[in-house]
């Protein structure tokens, strides 16, 4: 009777109480000691980003590069070569599309940092007879129109004068300092670089076994409803960022292109500096178009004050033909490629965008919308499924679905008037 009183016996319930308590006192350790020390818990994340950046660098290089590795190994090396080895296949277009991004990555920094240091340098050395000119015009309206008084106007032609020169001043230096400082621990970024791509290839390479590994993991430690689900919630995660990124990229390289050809085009038609500037500013369209709604300004306005270097006349063509390309971006070619990548309306991409931006500057802005978009795809996908659990269907969506699935009444009369007959006769 004592040996069996005095046996410990294991009570599932109370085991995961203890499971759950102990987990919550270690989260609420954390988030104190994160909210009361937060200068030592910032220079440890800080660290800890440090340490682990090659990685981060990697994942990012690895998921903007799978699709031209995946393109490559379909239509290049086995539909144009005809090389039906896999592995062979696999390998050459994992090559071949490091080659091709690094070779562009070195040959843009080489021509774009020199020509964006020169085109600054020269906007700065026109500063002062752009604000003489408006000087000039303002000094001749005053004399033909004396009652006015233009002091006020004067003043701030000059005090922007000045504020753009120092500016620009300040910008060249840091430019200038921060290339140097690059230069000298070029060895750091090298090595941290030479990582990334290692990581990229291994990622790329191992893709579907480490898919296969994740998912035995989670179906392992979850509940199979519960791993079902998130595993959908991952795909479909991945897919909404992949769409959108592959589009984008797809959109921004041919509004690139049609900008470049432009500017060769209307060259011809003597404005001045398109040719010389056409392959830098074609560049930075191209890069700043992969942020919606936003990106051509953010592009467009350094664009136009590159191009007023050479007359303003040339910067008002290439804002007009900046709008031309972003409306036919916008009308055609984007709803072509990215389709209803996101499936989101303007109103929350605008909202995104601003999130993004003043959570992570551009960086953000450019993650926001997808980020938005996985948010609301999977807000749907539950508000879908409680309405199915209840027997709710709810067709109306749009003006056009309503007209189309309202019931024919003719129809509906003439087949009822027959199951009445038929019913009759029997």
């Amino acid at each position: 009777m004592s040996d069996n009183k005095n046996k410990f016996e294991g009570n599932s319930r109370y085991f995961t109480i203890c499971i759950y308590s102990t987990v919550t006192v270690l989260i609420m350790a954390i988030i104190i000691r994160a909210v009361f020390f937060w200068e030592s818990t910032s220079a440890t994340l800080n660290t800890l980003l440090s340490t682990l950046s090659p990685f981060f660098m990697g994942i990012l290089i690895a998921f903007l590069i799978s699709p031209l590795v995946s393109w490559m190994r379909k239509t290049v090396f086995k539909k144009w070569l005809h090389i039906t080895n896999n592995a062979l296949n696999r390998l050459l277009a994992i090559l071949f599309s490091y080659l091709l991004v690094i070779s562009v990555l070195v040959v843009g920094l080489v021509y774009l940092i020199p020509e964006i240091i020169d085109s600054l340098t020269q906007l700065l050395d026109k500063m002062p007879d752009w604000a003489n000119s408006i000087m000039d015009f303002i000094n001749n309206l005053s004399k033909r129109y004396p009652d006015i008084d233009f002091k006020y106007i004067q003043n701030t032609v000059t005090n922007a004068d000045t504020t753009l020169q120092s500016t620009l001043s300040k910008f060249i230096s840091t430019l200038t300092t921060t290339i140097v400082t690059t230069g000298v621990s070029v060895v750091k970024f090298a090595i941290n670089f030479i990582v990334a791509i290692i990581v990229s290839c291994y990622l790329i390479i191992d893709e579907k076994m480490q898919a296969r590994g994740i998912k035995r993991v989670v179906f392992a430690f979850f509940k199979k409803e519960r791993a079902e689900r998130i595993w959908y919630v991952t795909k479909r995660s991945i897919k909404i960022f992949s769409d959108f990124f592959d589009g984008k990229m797809v959109d921004s390289l041919i509004i690139g292109l049609l900008c470049f050809v432009s500017m060769i085009v209307i060259s011809f038609f003597g404005v001045k500096g398109f040719s010389d500037c056409a392959l830098l500013v074609s560049i930075v369209v191209c890069i700043t178009n992969m942020i919606p709604y936003f990106g051509p300004f953010i592009g467009g306005v350094p664009s136009v004050l590159l191009l007023c270097i050479y007359s303003p006349k040339s910067a008002l063509v290439f804002a007009v033909l900046i709008i031309i390309i972003q409306q036919l971006d916008g009308n055609v070619i984007g709803p072509k490629i990215l389709g209803d990548s996101t499936g989101l309306r303007p109103l929350w991409i605008i909202f995104a965008i601003t999130i993004g931006g003043w959570f992570a500057g551009v960086i953000g802005m450019l993650l926001g919308v997808p980020c938005v978009a996985v948010i609301t795809g999977l807000t749907e996908d539950a508000v879908d499924k409680r309405l199915k659990e209840k027997n709710i269907d709810l067709p109306i969506l749009t003006n056009e679905k309503v007209r189309k699935n309202k019931p024919n009444k003719k129809l509906y009369n003439k087949l009822k008037d027959r199951f009445k007959n038929q019913t009759e006769e029997k």
